[in-house]
């Protein structure tokens, strides 16, 4: 997700640009820092989270792709399973499907990557749809601490603020307002 800086606004208005882009990239600063905290958050929550029995991130797409339980085997062994920060973008991006095809552990494990990835890059998957309808959502949040919890739920606040996702913002609420509220 890109979040403008005063230099791209100040650029802009050099520049030109209309007032109300100008306004909507001010709009934008906040989120920005928001983005910021909510990945320190993030790093706090989850330090010392481990994959442990969960399925990994190339075994789920091992899974996804139907291969045999000898090559999901081969796939498990290249998984990154004792600490999430150690997870590439290129191998969040490569493995979208696994979001998917994660136990609740799992998910529990590579949940801070994709929200780190998706606070600060350009990403190839939709991490909302997996916390608004995913399968394992009561299975996860028995797995999530309060800490854990307070900090999906302040990611998808911050999603519901951003009209970049507007196309998301039912769901979100629905959310909010359900299941997340627990």
């Amino acid at each position: 997700m890109y979040y403008p800086t005063q230099k791209d606004i100040d650029d802009a208005r050099a520049a030109g640009y209309d007032e109300a882009i100008i306004e909507q990239a001010q709009r934008r600063i906040s989120l920005g820092l928001r983005a910021v905290e909510l990945r320190q958050e993030i790093q706090y929550a989850f330090a010392g989270v481990q994959l442990g029995d969960g399925i990994g991130l190339y075994e789920a797409r091992g899974i996804d792709h139907h291969v045999s339980e000898e090559d999901c085997a081969a796939c498990r062994a290249n998984d990154e399973k004792t600490d999430w920060r150690r997870i590439k973008l290129e191998d969040l991006n490569r493995c979208n499907s696994s979001l998917s095809f994660f136990d609740a552990a799992g998910m529990r494990f590579h949940l801070p990557a994709f929200m780190q990835a998706d606070l600060g890059e350009d990403v190839e998957f939709d991490l909302i749809y997996h916390l608004v309808f995913g399968s394992q959502l009561e299975e996860l949040q028995a797995l999530l601490n309060d800490t854990q919890k307070a900090v999906v739920i302040n990611y998808l606040k911050l999603q519901l603020d951003d009209v970049y996702q507007r196309h998301h913002w039912d769901t979100i609420s629905d959310a909010l307002l359900g299941y997340w509220n627990q």
